[in-house]
């Protein structure tokens, strides 16, 4: 055994854990390690924006599989995560969105989060931010994610914005400012050709001071407690060796809305009866843990592209080598790009709020968990914002290296169905508008053989077939002002001491939106309500 002590102990090294831990370190003064499971971001792939892709398809990610389905006729339901430093942010698309105001406004007083309304988060997402082209009231242009537009933006991305508009859309320069409805390019956490993770703009330039380590390949295994407190890490290195870490103060769990659940229930916090079922002795007992499982779930609208070429064959033979020699030469080209550069926020449902996202890409997703297929197509891909329907987490054993036990019922609500009804048959309208209409030829799915007026079955079953993740799980460790929620409105885990979890676990109803920037929102305000008890 191993054993070490540090005053606080960050348990996963992605979007949060970067944040959180370098903030610690920095403004506390007090020792610091983060524990990250996976290795370093050392994949070239991680660090140029068009190659994400590829990352996703490495060790430096996993896919947790869910049990059968039954909203979706028993299929199985992958959803990718990051295993490595960076985590999410150093495999997703890059897209900065934050949400609406309205789904912290919802945090305060609809789940009791006092201090999470929009008015208490973004100053906390202005202060992180360094933005390339936007700034007050609603950005930053000091901190230190860099935030950018896209580049190169695709002709195709453009003809589809354009045509979105041509629907009734309202055009937007900003899904992040006083109103996030439109449609236009997002902006990107990718800047000069390089990813801007949490691990690249946070943790890094933070190592090298004495009270930071940085653990890699490192597997938590339990948290140990004396008397409800918090006071040592049981973990295993890559080599096997069995570590116990101390903690002076606190542990912090960053570890996501699959690892953090996990292991609280490992460690004894969870619902009695699954904790006594795999032989762990209850240290607390909070029947949540797991619970309120939610992601955003989409079906991309795709049709062949005719007289234009999207991005297929752009990473194969002779384009592969021209894109490499221009980004390595020049720094130019489409390997600056993040691929999905356009969207739309819409209200398909009058409801006055966004309840509709579309991605825009000019390329063929393949089937849930497959690679893109093998045409030149464009997507129009609509996905649920505020998803009704939960899922849940639980051990399939005692053993820490056994995958969590996924219960996923990711279309059980019939109001998430209609929701991508309505975006199905918006899609079809976009592209259906000049000049997106002139690009294209057939469809390939929905398809010709399949029906999307109301009350379609084909519709229905095509759906089921089609959903997949958007891979922005959340809710698993909710937060809330009753005694129930799994941690409080500071992030502590109820009935224990010296611990808290802070990542999108924590989010007691999904943003509307990608999680990557309300991730990191997080960790920072974690850090604002640790480094406030140190001073007292």
């Amino acid at each position: 055994m191993i054993e070490s002590t540090f005053d606080y102990i960050v348990v996963g090294g992605g979007a949060a854990g970067c944040v959180l831990a370098a903030r610690l370190a920095a403004d506390g003064g007090k020792s610091v390690v983060l524990i990250e499971r996976g290795r370093a971001d050392t994949n070239r792939w991680i660090h140029v924006p068009a190659t994400f892709f590829k990352a996703l398809q490495s060790q430096d990610a996993e896919a947790i599989l869910s049990e059968e389905d039954p909203s979706l006729d028993g299929a199985i339901y992958p959803v990718p995560q990051g295993r490595v430093l960076g985590g999410g942010s150093s495999v997703n698309g890059m897209i900065y969105m934050r949400g609406q105001q309205q789904d912290y406004n919802d945090w305060a007083t609809v789940q009791g989060c006092d201090g999470w309304a929009y008015k208490d988060v973004l100053p906390v997402f202005i202060r992180q931010e360094n933005n390339q082209r936007l700034s007050s009231p609603f950005h930053g242009n000091g901190g230190k994610l860099c935030v950018a537009d896209p580049v190169p933006p695709h002709p195709v991305s453009k003809a589809v914005i354009e045509a979105a508009i041509n629907s009734g859309i309202p055009g937007t320069d900003d899904f992040n400012g006083a109103v996030q409805q439109g449609a236009g390019w997002y902006q990107v956490t990718a800047l000069d050709g390089q990813r801007q993770s949490s691990a690249h703009c946070f943790l890094k330039p933070e190592l090298y001071r004495d009270n930071l380590t940085l653990q890699t390949n490192v597997q938590a295994q339990r948290i140990q407690f004396k008397n409800k407190r918090a006071v040592a890490l049981e973990a295993k290195s890559g080599d096997g060796s069995d570590l116990l870490i101390h903690a002076r103060s606190e542990i912090i769990l960053t570890a996501g809305s699959f690892q953090s659940p996990k292991l609280l229930l490992l460690s004894g916090i969870g619902p009695r009866e699954q904790l006594i079922k795999h032989g762990i002795a209850p240290v607390h007992e909070s029947p949540l843990v797991g619970s309120n499982y939610q992601d955003h779930v989409g079906t991309p609208v795709t049709r062949e592209l005719k007289g234009v070429k999207g991005l297929y064959g752009a990473d194969r033979g002779m384009q592969a080598l021209k894109h490499g020699i221009s980004y390595f030469a020049t720094g130019s080209g489409l390997l600056n790009s993040n691929l999905l550069d356009a969207g739309a926020c819409v209200d398909t449902s009058a409801c006055g709020r966004a309840d509709v996202q579309f991605n825009f890409a000019p390329f063929a997703p393949g089937a849930p968990g497959r690679p893109p297929m093998e045409c030149h197509a464009v997507q129009v891909h609509p996905m649920t914002m505020r998803p009704e329907s939960r899922s849940r987490l639980g051990l399939r054993s005692g053993n820490p290296s056994d995958a969590p036990l996924f219960e996923s019922h990711a279309l059980d609500s019939e109001a998430d169905f209609d929701t991508l009804r309505r975006g199905v048959r918006l899609a079809q309208d976009i592209f259906n508008q000049p000049p997106l209409s002139d690009l294209v030829g057939d469809e390939i799915w929905p398809g010709s053989n399949v029906s999307t007026v109301k009350g379609s079955n084909t519709l229905d079953d095509a759906i089921r077939k089609q959903a997949r993740t958007i891979f922005h799980p959340a809710g698993t460790c909710a937060m809330g002002g009753a005694e129930t929620s799994v941690v409080d409105p500071e992030l502590r885990v109820r009935g224990v001491d010296n611990l808290r979890v802070a990542d999108c676990s924590v989010m007691p109803a999904l943003v509307s939106g990608n999680t990557n920037a309300p991730t990191m929102m997080i960790a920072d305000r974690c850090a604002d309500f640790i480094l406030a008890v140190s001073e007292e």
